[in-house]
């Protein structure tokens, strides 16, 4: 595990290095082919910089026991074959999968989301030019079939609970599952933010958290219950996404049918920020939609009572300050500021990836 750590920490180093041109080629590709914007490319490479160095890396390993009681585990995973269907929804969303695996010792192999093609592979590159991780032992491809019968020990992907089955029968039809293939399947599609002050520097972190990639990701804010109504807070509010976007102007367009929202939301007089690109309106909890926030006037009680509600698509839930206690919620508990910038050992979905790779 040391040596993992250490041989990753490098590539990771080379990887992030301003000089490597195989990234800035990714990054330009990416930025040229409308992909996504060069402002989150860059959010996401600097949050991925951020959250890795050695103290974090090895606090992980520490934490899942790799080092410990659960050393033999460890070693076992180095003759396991993990595949990694890698969602593209934001750029490089698919890191942690990928570098965790590589941690755990096991064999890896990635599905490349089409709608991110360039970026990844950038990072497994210099994985594959270390000593530890040569030949099959790190391989990608960006279609499926190009796996058939590579049987894997454990397979883990994100999406939607209506798009597991088809995955499934994909991994199937290829042949990709041995007889004892377990899978890490994550279906959370959103978070809550709870707003009892009107702080600037809170209100910065919220509309971070709610406007970063345009919304999209599990760990974006689509609800916000505040103790304050939304028209208390609006212009405070507007104030700071218009901020927001002359720096990080948002990539995607919404359709057309947003403006439907917000001309229906204006006949019942529901309490809303049109904000012409997105949509922040008061209670009409639905969550079929992009670009849309939700706003419920509230208190911690609410929170715990919204999340208990929508428990199998809620990701996380976001204080600004550690004074907040939401019971019930501890687990699930993180800081508005790291919304978008999550440590590197995160739980999506409440699970430690690195310690379920172990323990299978």
């Amino acid at each position: 595990m040391e040596k993992r750590i250490e041989v990753l920490l490098e590539a990771t180093q080379s990887w992030l290095h301003p000089d490597n041109h195989y990234l800035m080629d990714a990054v330009d590709r990416t930025i040229q082919e409308g992909y996504f914007s060069f402002e989150d490319v860059q959010f996401a490479i600097d949050a991925i910089q951020k959250s890795i160095d050695r103290e974090a890396v090895q606090a992980w390993a520490g934490e899942t026991g790799v080092d410990g009681e659960n050393s033999h585990n460890a070693r076992k995973t180095q003759n396991q074959n993990v595949l990694c269907l890698h969602a593209g929804n934001l750029p490089l969303v698919g890191f942690q999968d990928a570098f965790s695996t590589l941690l755990s010792g096991s064999r890896y192999t990635g599905k490349i989301s089409r709608k991110d093609p360039y970026l990844l592979p950038t990072f497994l590159n210099e994985v594959k030019k270390t000593a530890l991780w040569t030949g099959v032992n790190v391989q990608w491809a960006h279609r499926l079939d190009d796996f058939e019968g590579m049987q894997n020990d454990a397979v883990i992907f994100a999406g939607s609970e209506s798009s597991v089955p088809c995955v499934k029968q994909a991994i199937r039809k290829w042949n990709l599952a041995g007889d004892d293939c377990r899978y890490l399947i994550r279906t959370a599609h959103f978070s809550i933010a709870f707003l009892d002050r009107k702080e600037e520097r809170v209100i910065d972190e919220l509309v971070e958290g709610i406007f970063r990639y345009g919304g999209k990701g599990c760990r974006s804010v689509a609800l916000v219950v505040s103790t304050y109504s939304l028209d208390e807070i609006k212009s405070e509010l507007r104030e700071a996404v218009y901020s927001f976007w002359l720096e990080n102007p948002q990539h995607c367009c919404p359709p057309p049918g947003l403006k439907q929202q917000y001309a229906y939301n204006e006949a019942v007089e529901r309490p809303q920020l049109w904000l012409e690109h997105f949509l922040v309106q008061e209670g009409g909890l639905e969550f079929d939609r992009n670009f849309v926030c939700y706003w419920v006037q509230g208190n911690e009680e609410t929170v715990t009572e919204i999340a208990e509600q929508y428990e199998r698509e809620l990701q996380s839930v976001y204080i600004s300050h550690p004074g907040v206690d939401i019971q019930g919620l501890e687990n699930q508990t993180e800081s508005l500021a790291e919304a978008q910038q999550p440590a590197i050992s995160w739980k999506p979905d409440g699970v430690d990836t690195l310690a379920w790779l172990v323990n299978l």
